[in-house]
């Protein structure tokens, strides 16, 4: 069987991983608070809609408004790719809230205090919208479902979301994971077994942050099924074109 590649269209993700993701991976993007990944994960779900490519986005540590916001300062037009129910969203935040109406790209409301019905509700959606051999599944982030569960129903969760949606439907999954804290660290070396890749996020080391006359950050390809990949850790920047690497050149 012929493998089916997304393809990624930034500059960044062009050198890391020049033949793009399997579709069928389940991809986890982590790393701590401050290290580039709401706007690695923005540039994904751009590069994809540009595509044509649907998208079912879950937020859960923002509000819809909020995600909505960040996508149109990268210069999507979301009213049309929410009119075109191209972009779904999955809310995952307001329910917090109770008296926050709906937005109208908001195709369904999940609570992470119910994983069952988490992914019953998730598996509801991509079958309504026809994603099967195409598309892209964000779920931004893991970090509250995981809290919820103990190590038993965590494993169970995962192995759950990457049989349904990234082996069976051949949808490229990617959840961002805040590794800020020792435990959430924990968490994402409890599942890397299970997962299909893993990109890692960092800032680079102060001193290092000095000496260059741009502001840059890091990202390494921890793991890829199914792909070859740029080995050790990629300084990046961004331009008004979205993510470009960052070589170094060492003078004497």
């Amino acid at each position: 069987m012929t493998t089916k590649f997304f393809v990624l269209k930034q500059d960044l993700f062009k050198y890391i991983l020049p033949h793009g993701i399997p579709r069928n991976n389940l991809v986890i993007l982590a790393g701590e608070g401050g290290s580039g990944k709401s706007v690695i994960i923005t540039h994904i779900v751009k590069d994809a809609l540009s595509s044509g490519e649907p998208v079912v986005y879950v937020t859960v540590d923002d509000d819809p408004q909020t995600v909505l916001m960040q996508l149109e300062s990268f210069g999507v037009d979301t009213n049309k790719v929410c009119s075109d129910k191209q972009l779904i969203l999955v809310d995952g935040f307001s329910y917090i809230l109770k008296t926050t109406k709906p937005h109208f790209c908001v195709e369904e409301e999940v609570q992470v205090e119910e994983p069952d019905k988490f992914l019953s509700i998730l598996t509801r959606v991509v079958e309504k919208h026809g994603l099967s051999e195409n598309g892209l599944l964000v779920i931004d982030s893991l970090n509250d479902l995981f809290i919820q569960m103990d190590p038993t129903r965590l494993i169970l969760f995962i192995k759950s979301l990457r049989a349904i949606f990234a082996k069976s439907r051949n949808i490229l999954t990617i959840a961002t994971l805040h590794t800020s804290t020792e435990s959430f660290k924990e968490y994402l070396a409890s599942i890397e077994h299970l997962v299909d890749g893993i990109l890692e996020t960092s800032n680079i080391h102060p001193q290092l942050a000095q000496a260059i006359p741009i502001f840059v950050r890091q990202i390494t390809v921890r793991k890829m099924k199914g792909v070859d990949s740029k080995q050790g850790y990629v300084l990046y920047g961004i331009d008004h074109e979205g993510l470009k690497p960052v070589v170094l050149q060492l003078t004497k």
